[in-house]
Parts: structure tokens; C-alpha cells; sequence
């Protein structure tokens, strides 16, 4: 999940942060595009959904996927299709990730490579040939089974493969796309997943807030009525071994709620998502390498995204329980 574009350094500021729950309501009205600004559409009787619905999955490598994956995004979809007339899953990609295009995120404190660029700390750059990285991922079942090494397909590709998720992607790097991504696909829902590439190196919570606002404000700029789940990070192996990345990502969490409750509006509203609240999130059992998520944990994740489109915005129903075993 390492990243080329440099990430900017300082000291962690907890200070001042409060913790906002946000309160998510029971029965919800969808409105694709006609909003009443005088009522909380949250609050509204339900009515069936109409026409297309059009849903953009963004954020970094657990969105994306790798070479041999099927993702979340493959569950939520076929969740949705059968109970959604029109879902449209949108966004400027299609493809999961390659080996290329992969670095390991590190499980100790002395595995997170550093050069120093721009004033600031970034990851040490790598391409196909890096060995060592590529013996990593050899070791694991996932990413690449089902699939030739260098391919891109998917283990089951029957689904819409549209998204807007790139692997290394940092919420700094998203915020700035954010705008032009939703002007031109037209989502009326985001489902995000994204941050914690920016949290593997010290950043500023002020900043990070900053980072939250301006691609919510980016996104309303796309489209002013679009509506977002706005998912907390999920835990990974690297918070065992690193104090200092664990504070950042229960900060980050923080932020997340509080950011998502401050900003939602009647015509666009905000939730926040606890997935690893939601779901049980065991880093070992979910994981195939102590950040990606494996075949239950891609199940995890797409059930909690129904489970907040149907409680939230009224958009089909809640994901089967007890979540079904992968296949």
C-alpha cells in the first residue's frame, strides 16, 4: 500500500479532539436527486427506490484489490443488483491491482522504508523488480490465487467493475481528485474507505481534519446532492508494533465521526462507518497479510456498507445474516 507521492511530516496533535458519536436513524428516504432542504431525509417515511442508482466505491488497495481478488466491491454488487433496479456502480477504473503495482505494508517498525524528498519523509519507491517485496506476497495465498502472476482479472468477475480505488492511494492524494472524479461519473452515493497510507507516517490531526473537509467539500463541488458513508479506517498488524501509528489511526477515527457529523446536511448528508465495530474485525482472521482484507474480511466489509446504505439512505436491505462462509 505504499505510495510514491511524498506525505508530509509533523507532530501528533491529539489535543482538542472530541469524540462525536453519530447517531444513525432507523427508517430513511432515497432521493436520487430531489432533495427537500427543509426536512432530514433520515427521518422521512421510506419509499421504494426508482430509476438508477448510481454508487461509487473509492479509496486505496482494500477498495481496489489485487490480481486474483474478487473484493468487497463484488459482494456489496451482487448484494445490491437483485434489490436495486438501476444500481450502477461507477468510477474512472475497472482493474484490480498487479504485482507491479504492489508493496507490502510493513508489520514492524523497521519495516516502513523511508527516503527523504520535498522537506518531508516518503516511502522508498519500488517497481516489479523489487524481489524482496515480491517473495512477500508469494507467501500468501492472496493476492494472485486464481490468477496468473501479472494478469489482472478478478477470481469471479461477474459484476459491475467500475471504481474509483488505486492502491497506495492516500486521502491527501484523493482530496485533490475527489471534485473532478465525481463531475464526470455522477455518483449519487460514495462509499469511501481510505486514510490509512497517510497515517503510516507522522501527520497532524489538524491536517488530517483538513484532508476529511476538502474532499467532502470536493465531492459536493462534483455533485451537491451526492450522499457519502464515510468509513473508519480499519485496524492493521502494523498498530502492534507501532504506538505512535495506533494513536494516529484511533485519532483518525475520531476525526472520521466527528467530521462526517459536522458536515452532514439535509441535501448531502455524511455517516460514518465503524466496520470493525460493526463486523468483529479480527486483524488475523480477516486479513491475508495483516492489512488486506482475505475472503471473509471483503464479506465483513460489504455487509457493513449495506447494512448503512439500507439504514441510512433507504437503498435496499440489510446484508444476510450470519454472514454467509466465502466460497
Amino acid at each position: 500500500m505504499f505510495v510514491s507521492p511524498s506525505r508530509r511530516t509533523g507532530t501528533l496533535i491529539l489535543s482538542g479532539l472530541l469524540a462525536v458519536t453519530l447517531v444513525i436513524a432507523g427508517a430513511h428516504l432515497w432521493v436520487t436527486h430531489d432533495h427537500d432542504r427543509g426536512t432530514d431525509p433520515r427521518a422521512e417515511a421510506e419509499a421504494p427506490v426508482n430509476g438508477s442508482l448510481r454508487v461509487m466505491p473509492a479509496g486505496d488497495s482494500m477498495t481496489q484489490g489485487a490480481n486474483g481478488d474478487r473484493t468487497w466491491r463484488y459482494h456489496l454488487w451482487n448484494h445490491l443488483e437483485p434489490l436495486v433496479e438501476g444500481v450502477d456502480f461507477v468510477g474512472p477504473y475497472t482493474d484490480p491491482a498487479t504485482t507491479d503495482m504492489i508493496v507490502p505494508v510493513p508489520t514492524e517498525q523497521d519495516d516502513l522504508p523511508a527516503t527523504e524528498g520535498d522537506g518531508g519523509t516518503e516511502p522508498a519507491s519500488t517497481d516489479g523488480g523489487d524481489a524482496e517485496a515480491l517473495a512477500e506476497l508469494a507467501e500468501h495465498t492472496w493476492p494472485g490465487a486464481g490468477g496468473e502472476p501479472g494478469t489482472v482479472e478478478y477470481r469471479d468477475p461477474d459484476f459491475d467493475q467500475d471504481h474509483n480505488s488505486v492502491w497506495g492511494r492516500t486521502l491527501r492524494d484523493a482530496a485533490a481528485s475527489i471534485e473532478e472524479e465525481v463531475r464526470v461519473h455522477e455518483p449519487d452515493v460514495l462509499c469511501v474507505l481510505i486514510g490509512v497510507n497517510d497515517l503510516l507516517w507522522p501527520v497532524e490531526m489538524e491536517e488530517m481534519e483538513d484532508r476529511l473537509r476538502r474532499y467532502v467539500e470536493g465531492a459536493r463541488k462534483g455533485n451537491p446532492d451526492v450522499r457519502i458513508v464515510l468509513s473508519e479506517a480499519l485496524p492493521i498488524a502494523y498498530a502492534d508494533n507501532d504506538p505512535g501509528f495506533a494513536l494516529r489511526l484511533y485519532a483518525y477515527n475520531m476525526l472520521v465521526r466527528e467530521v462526517a457529523d459536522d458536515m452532514s446536511t439535509d441535501r448531502s448528508p455524511v455517516i460514518s462507518l465503524d466496520i470493525a465495530d460493526r463486523e468483529d474485525w479480527d486483524v488475523e482472521a480477516d486479513t491475508y497479510d495483516g492489512t488486506h482484507p482475505n475472503a471473509h474480511g471483503e464479506i465483513k466489509i460489504a455487509a457493513a456498507f449495506a447494512d448503512v446504505l439500507a439504514e441510512a439512505y433507504g437503498v435496499g436491505e440489510p446484508y444476510t445474516r450470519p454472514l454467509p462462509e466465502p466460497s
